[in-house]
C-alpha cells in the first residue's frame, strides 16, 4: 500500500498503529508496518501456526466502530476469500480484537506498480501487467465483483514480475457506509476514476476496464493523463477531454496498442471493451500486430514436426480465446436441442442443459468439434488422452478430463484447454499432442517445470499410460482411454 488515497486520515492514527508492532492481532504477531494509505496501515506479520508471513491491513478506528460498516466489511471479505485467482490476493482471514478491524492476506514482497512508474515502462512489460490485471478482474466481474479502486498502489508484484490485485471491493463498502457519493468525491481514487464513477452513477465492469486503461496508460508514459488541484477537477476532465494520446505515441507506442487504450478509456460505458476476456485478447493482438512478444511466460514456440498431428503451425497464445476445463467458465447459448434435453460434455461427463453451448462444469463446447481430429483409431475406437488431477481446489481433485487427437494447451489462465489454477503453475505451461500412434508431453518455457514420473523434462517426451505428471507444484496422471 501506498500513500495517495483521497479518503481523510484519521489524526494521530499513524502513532497509534506503531504500537501494534511486537503485539498479536489472534495468531498474527505484527513485525513491522509496511504500508499506509487513507483507509488502512498494512503490517507484515508472522505466523508461526504455519511458519509463514502475512500481510495484515488494519481498518481505521472510525471505520471500526461503525457496526454497519463492519458488518459489510465482513460479508465483502468473505465473498472477496472466495475469488481463487493467481491475480488476485488470497484473503487468509479477517477478525476484531480490542476494537480493531483487521484482513489478512497473502505476503507479496515486491512491492506495488506505483513503486515501478517513476518512469514510462517498455510496451510489452506494460501490456503484460495489464493482462495479469485483467485476468484477476475477469475472475472477480464473473463473481459479480467489481473492484471499484483499480490503480498502481493496488497491483502487488512479486520479485518475478507476478502481478495480484488487491483491496477488492473495500469501495463499495465505503460508498455503501458514507455519504461520499456526491459528484467529484465518489469512493476511488480520481486519477483513475472512470467518468460514470466520478458521477456517483451506477459502475459495472467497464468501470473497472476504464481504470486499468488508465493504469495501462501511466505504465506507457510515466505519468496519468489528467491532473488539477481538486478531485472535482479531474472528474470533469476525465468526463469531458480527450485522452491525450499524443503522449504515447512520443514515447514509441505501437498504434495497435494506442487504439487499444483509447477504446479501454472511451467516455461511454458501451464504447469500451464489455468485458475483461474481450481486453485481453485485444491486447495479445494489438502486441502481435506490432510485432512485439509478451515476456516468456507467454512465449509459445512452434509445435514441433514429430507433435504436428492435425494441426500444424504456429499455436495461438491468445488468453482470451478457446475453451478450458477446470475453473474456466464459458458464456451460454443456444443448441437446437428440443428443450428440457440434456446433454453430456465429452471433456467431463458433466450433464448440461440443452439449451448450453458450453458445458456449465468445465467450459468445454457440447458441440464436441474436436472430435473430426480422432484420425488414428484402434479396432475402430479413436485413442483418446485422459488427464485426472490429484492436487489443487477440492472441487477439481480427482475430477478427469479426455482430450481429442488435437494439441492441448495447458496452463492456469483461461485460454488454455486445461486450466490448472495452482500458483506454481505458469500462465502458458506445457501441451500435449497425438502423432503416429503415441502421446506427447512438452513444455513451453514455464518458470517451475513440468516433470513426468519425477524426471523434469526439457524437450518432447512419449508419454506411457499411468505416467505421472507435475505441472509445477500440480499433479495429474495421464492415461490412454478409447472414444467410442
Amino acid at each position: 500500500m501506498q500513500p495517495g488515497n483521497n479518503y481523510p486520515q484519521q489524526a494521530g492514527n499513524s502513532g497509534d498503529m506503531n504500537t501494534l508492532i511486537g503485539k498479536s492481532l489472534g495468531q498474527f504477531r505484527i513485525v513491522e508496518r509496511i504500508g499506509t494509505g487513507g483507509m488502512a496501515t498494512v503490517f507484515k506479520a508472522y505466523q508461526p501456526t504455519l511458519d509463514r508471513y502475512v500481510a495484515i491491513k488494519v481498518l481505521p478506528a472510525y471505520h471500526a466502530r461503525d457496526p454497519v460498516f463492519v458488518k459489510r466489511f465482513v460479508q465483502e471479505a468473505r465473498s472477496v476469500a472466495k475469488l481463487a485467482h493467481p491475480n488476485i490476493v488470497q484473503i487468509h482471514d479477517f477478525g476484531e480484537q480490542d476494537n480493531i478491524t483487521y484482513i489478512v492476506m497473502e505476503y507479496v514482497d515486491g512491492g506495488t506498480l506505483k513503486d515501478r512508474l517513476k518512469q514510462a515502462l517498455p510496451v510489452p512489460e506494460a501490456v503484460d501487467f495489464t493482462i495479469q490485471a485483467a485476468e484477476g478482474l475477469d475472475c472477480a466481474h464473473r463473481n459479480g465483483i467489481i473492484h471499484r479502486d483499480v490503480k498502481p498502489a493496488n497491483m502487488l508484484l512479486r520479485r518475478d514480475g507476478h502481478l495480484l490485485l488487491s483491496d477488492f471491493g473495500i469501495a463499495k463498502i465505503l460508498e455503501e457506509s458514507t455519504s461520499l457519493t456526491r459528484v467529484g468525491t465518489g469512493i476511488g481514487t480520481p486519477q483513475y476514476m472512470s467518468p460514470e464513477q466520478g458521477m456517483g452513477q451506477k459502475v459495472d465492469r467497464r468501470s473497472d476496464i476504464y481504470s486499468l486503461g488508465i493504469v495501462l496508460f501511466h505504465c506507457l508514459t510515466g505519468r496519468v493523463p489528467f491532473i488539477a488541484d481538486s478531485p472535482l477537477t479531474i472528474t470533469v476532465k476525465h468526463m469531458n477531454e480527450p485522452l491525450p494520446i499524443e503522449r504515447m505515441a512520443a514515447e514509441g507506442v505501437p498504434t495497435p496498442v494506442i487504439q487499444v487504450v483509447q477504446k479501454m478509456t472511451a467516455k461511454q460505458a458501451s464504447d469500451r471493451y464489455q468485458a475483461a476476456e474481450d481486453l485481453i485478447e485485444a491486447l495479445t493482438g494489438a502486441l502481435a500486430a506490432s510485432r512485439l512478444s509478451l515476456p516468456r511466460l507467454y512465449r509459445v514456440p512452434p509445435i514441433p514436426a514429430a507433435g504436428g498431428g492435425s494441426n500444424p503451425g504456429t499455436l495461438v497464445t491468445s488468453p482470451g480465446g478457446g475453451s478450458g476445463a477446470g475453473l474456466s467458465s464459458m458464456p451460454s447459448g443456444a443448441l437446437s436441442n428440443p428443450a428440457g434435453s440434456s446433454l453430456v460434455c465429452f471433456r467431463c461427463g458433466a450433464p448440461n442443459p440443452g439449451s448450453r453451448l458450453y458445458c456449465t462444469t468445465c467450459g468445454d463446447e457440447l458441440s464436441n468439434s474436436r472430435a473430426s481430429k480422432d484420425t488414428y483409431l484402434v479396432n475402430g475406437r479413436p485413442v483418446l488422452a485422459r488427464l485426472t488431477l490429484q492436487t489443487g481446489p477440492e472441487a477439481l481433485v480427482g475430477r478427469s478430463y479426455r482430450f481429442h487427437q488435437d494439441v492441448t494447451t495447458v496452463g492456469r489462465t483461461n485460454g488454455n484447454d486445461l486450466i490448472i489454477p495452482g500458483r506454481s503453475v505458469s500462465r502458458r505451461h506445457a501441451r500435449l499432442w497425438f502423432s503416429e500412434g503415441h502421446w506427447y508431453l512438452d513444455d513451453v518455457g514455464s518458470s517451475n517445470g513440468t516433470l513426468v514420473n519425477n524426471v523434469r523434462i526439457f524437450q518432447a517426451v512419449m508419454l506411457n499410460d499411468g505416467d505421472i505428471i507435475n505441472f509445477g507444484d500440480e499433479i495429474v496422471v495421464f492415461n490412454i482411454t478409447y472414444g467410442p
